[in-house]
């Protein structure tokens, strides 16, 4: 842990500072993020998207504008995270911890941008589907639909972001040598075990999309809508679990 505490420190501070910069950021701040996400969901949606500044990119034909609440800031953050309090452990050469960190940065990055225009293309076209075909239920209205929507897209994301970051930080980073690669596998299967595999990334999903603004709530003293919510992201994420968990234990099975 004293080995890493200097990385964990920088990674702390980082989202610290991206997190103040969000908070007060308009769509020309974000335009390193928001304009290659359009990007990608115009490739996705065949939408073409107009800039419209300090309000974000607007498809006027289809209603919808890609604001700075849909750049995915704090997915990226959420990733940034995940790998870096995951996986510096196991390496064990100084400079590539710090390599590691860096690349955890871009990696992130680029991964946000991927998820998030993925996201947004569903988000656009499936309430028009299911309005379409009147398959809306009652109970699910537009924001309620959103959030099942952004918390199935990013939750699920992350677990091949996290099996997709482990499989790169033991080729490029941990593998300095038969002993530190004999070391680093033995660490995985005690670490993961069965099904452990998904600790991680709903460790620090529900830290960054549940306890961290939690507490922001508690410090305010403001709860309104959060229990809703909190029960609904829950109840997403635990379908999703069990589903990850199933097929995993099918695929043991057949194996």
């Amino acid at each position: 842990m004293k080995k890493n505490i200097s990385i964990y420190i920088l990674a702390a501070l980082l989202v610290f500072a991206v997190k103040v910069f969000y908070r007060t950021a308009d769509s020309d701040m974000l335009l390193w993020i928001l304009a290659p996400t359009t990007w990608w969901v115009g490739i996705l949606s065949g939408i073409a998207f107009v800039y419209n500044t300090q309000v974000g990119y607007v498809s006027h034909a289809y209603r919808f504008i890609i604001a700075p609440s849909c750049s995915g800031v704090r997915f990226m953050l959420l990733v940034l995270v995940m790998m870096v309090f995951s996986y510096t452990h196991l390496i064990a050469n100084g400079k590539k911890k710090f390599c590691w960190l860096g690349f955890s940065a871009i990696f992130s990055y680029i991964t946000t941008i991927f998820v998030n225009g993925i996201r947004i293309t569903v988000s656009i076209y499936l309430p028009l589907m299911m309005t379409d075909s009147h398959r809306m239920p009652r109970w699910l209205s537009a924001e309620r639909l959103h959030t099942v929507i952004g918390t199935t897209v990013y939750f699920s994301m992350l677990f091949v972001i996290y099996y997709i970051a482990g499989k790169i930080c033991n080729r490029l980073f941990v593998c300095a040598g038969t002993h530190a690669l004999v070391s680093c596998c033995a660490a995985g299967r005690k670490e993961h075990g069965k099904n452990g595999h998904l600790a991680a990334p709903v460790f620090w999903y529900f830290v960054m999309v549940l306890a961290i603004p939690f507490a922001g709530r508690f410090y305010r003293n403001d709860w309104t809508g959060f229990l809703p919510y909190a029960l609904l992201v829950t109840s997403v994420c635990a379908v999703i679990v069990l589903v990850f968990i199933m097929f995993g234990n099918i695929w043991r099975l057949k194996r």
